[in-house]
């Protein structure tokens, strides 16, 4: 592995975004529960669905087939902070098999969804029978627990501005990974949803990206950030850089 993809799996295991391509980049052989779909309940959800809602434990572990599912807290407020968005070929709920505690956060289908849902017992089972599905739960919750310190570090470390940056250069270089092609790359993603990771106001989060855009670093319009290929070290310097301030 050279040290720039070396470097791009890096960053993308301090995204939200948790797919297999990650799992696949630290050795995890994501086609492992094929053979076991037949002892899941097979469970069909439409875009927006909820999975689980918080204070509530489901006593299993969902796989997913096809589609996205989204968690995160929600605060007294009503301040929203969406901390994972999980893809097809990973697992999501792995806590509800390994303690009883109720949940936390809640779970909804960020879009359709074929999921996979294996109680306590059979999961147990599974586990008890085949270390490689052990290895792909463990090594799921070590990068998930990256994930979560990074977005700590965001709150107690980094300014908006800083964590604006943090986050857009992990999505690009989870994006660069994914097409293989440096080149510009455009995110689907509104102000607000930008918000709602950051655990954050989406005037304040417009008036980081207005910020970006005006020094040249990326471009929006709509529900869509540009982030420019050539400016992407500039968008990382500011990420990491101690000494830059709030605009």
């Amino acid at each position: 592995m050279d040290k720039e993809v070396k470097e791009l799996i890096e960053h993308m295991t301090t995204s939200v975004m948790f797919e297999k391509n990650i799992l696949e980049a630290e050795g995890v052989d994501t086609t492992i529960m094929e053979k076991y779909l037949y002892l899941g309940q097979k469970r069909l959800r439409k875009k927006g669905e909820c999975i689980h809602e918080i204070g509530r434990n489901i006593k299993g572990i969902y796989f997913i087939k096809k589609g996205r599912v989204k968690s995160y807290l929600i605060g007294k407020d009503g301040t929203m902070k969406t901390f994972s968005i999980v893809g097809e070929g990973c697992f999501f709920g792995e806590q509800f098999v390994l303690h009883g505690q109720p949940a936390l956060f809640e779970t909804v289908t960020a879009e359709d969804c074929e999921l996979y849902f294996y109680d306590k017992d059979t999961m147990l089972d599974i586990m008890k029978r085949d270390f490689e599905v052990n290895l792909f739960l463990i090594k799921s919750l070590a990068i998930k627990a990256r994930m979560l310190a990074v977005q700590l570090e965001d709150k107690c470390m980094r300014n908006i501005l800083q964590s604006v940056c943090r986050i857009l250069y992990s999505i690009y270089c989870y994006e660069e990974k994914n097409s293989g092609f440096k080149q510009d790359i455009q995110i689907q993603l509104t102000h607000q949803e930008l918000a709602d990771i950051l655990s954050s106001h989406r005037v304040t989060v417009t008036k980081s990206l207005s910020y970006l855009k005006k020094i040249g670093v990326l471009d929006y319009k709509y529900e869509n950030i540009i982030i420019k290929s050539k400016y992407k070290e500039r968008l990382k310097e500011i990420a990491f850089d101690s000494s830059c301030s709030e605009r």
